[in-house]
């Protein structure tokens, strides 16, 4: 089923004609604006725009520190109005709700959803909000747009000024364009320089059409793949309620000190038991088929686990994806075979992270 962008973003009046839109996650988003070659070639040696709409932004109101402690799995407590601070939100039993990025505001803390999360989200965190808080769903009047790769500093230089080009990741500015409120933060998804920019939906058509003269308009085929590239969890591709964090790769966003939070119980009980599933990358000679999802992962003949996710990557040259597999197995370096769904094999080496080397960890800001 296809959901036409014009249903869906706020961003609609500002993507040029022909924007090929799918559905991802139950939500309609863009997928394609030219090619995908052109598309990546930007993310990773340019600027890419991408519009961020089908992700759903919520405020948190009132007493929000200690709710927003017991609710992330990243620690809270001091986050200031100028920092961000992506975190998994889990249920009791361990599992992912969804992977959200916080934005620390003096009152009324921000949460963007994972693209196509946000109704899953907004079910969890009203279900465990009590009186001493509020939770408004903000995405009426507020949206998302990133913009990412080794020049789109330069793009907020000229857009916002020159001193916003170095900002620390994590951190975040209150800026303004043409007068309108700009709430402006230093992260991203690609493993390059990447910003996001949380404003009105008037505002965000306004960066959009500006940032587009030097950026190139993204969709999320380009941005999945370099996502997978440097295995930044992609929401509805990854997470299985079959699994928990620890098989799913994901302790990287947990605070391993933290106390006390929503599914700390069944995660522990996950880290301290045994190792049973890891989630490793691996790649592949291209030209091919790509394997399906769940497709058999062989090692000398015997199933060891399967396809969670697999694109032809372009920084690769490669068939890229990631496997489920027996722990034992789960480690760089080691050779399986992957049954692909036209009844031919694809022989693939698994892989440590990241899987391509981003521009931008050896490009400064001058």
């Amino acid at each position: 089923m296809t959901i036409a962008i014009k249903d869906v973003s706020p961003l609609r009046q500002a993507y040029a004609e022909g924007a090929e839109s799918r559905t991802v996650a139950g939500a309609g988003v863009a997928w394609r604006f030219s090619s995908t070659e052109a598309e990546y070639e930007a993310l990773r040696q340019d600027a890419g725009l991408i519009d961020w709409g089908a992700s759903r932004v919520m405020e948190v109101r009132g007493e929000a520190t200690d709710f927003l402690q017991n609710l992330l799995t990243r620690d809270v407590e001091y986050l200031s109005s100028e920092r961000s601070v992506c975190s998994l939100v889990l249920d009791e039993s361990g599992r992912v709700v969804d992977i959200v990025t916080v934005y620390g505001r003096d009152e009324g803390v921000l949460l963007e959803s994972s693209t196509g999360g946000g109704d899953r989200l907004w079910a969890h965190v009203t279900k465990l909000a009590g009186d001493e808080v509020e939770i408004i769903d903000r995405s009426a009047d507020l949206t998302v747009v990133g913009l990412e790769g080794p020049n789109s500093w330069k793009i907020i230089g000229r857009v916002f000024g020159e001193e916003l080009t170095a900002m620390p990741f994590e951190s975040m500015a209150d800026v303004d364009l043409d007068g309108a409120d700009v709430l402006l933060a230093r992260t991203g998804v690609t493993g390059e320089y990447g910003y996001k920019v949380v404003t009105g939906h008037a505002t965000a058509r306004e960066f959009w059409r500006s940032a587009a003269q030097d950026a190139t308009p993204v969709g999320m085929a380009a941005v999945e793949m370099t996502m997978l590239e440097v295995r930044q969890p992609i929401m509805h591709r990854e997470v299985s309620a079959e699994h928990g964090v620890i098989a799913l790769g994901l302790g990287w966003l947990v605070d391993s000190a933290k106390e006390s939070f929503v599914g700390r119980a069944a995660l522990m009980a996950e880290f301290e038991g045994p190792a049973v599933i890891r989630t490793v990358g691996f790649a592949g000679e291209s030209g091919g088929g790509l394997p399906s999802v769940g497709a058999r992962v062989l090692a000398d003949g015997q199933a060891v686990g399967s396809v969670v996710h697999a694109v032809d990557s372009l920084g690769l040259g490669a068939v890229l994806g990631l496997v489920r597999m027996d722990a034992s197995l789960a480690a760089a370096g080691l050779p399986f075979t992957v049954e692909c769904g036209d009844g031919t094999t694809l022989e693939v080496e698994t892989l440590s992270t990241p899987y391509v080397l981003p521009k931008s960890w050896i490009t400064p800001i001058v």
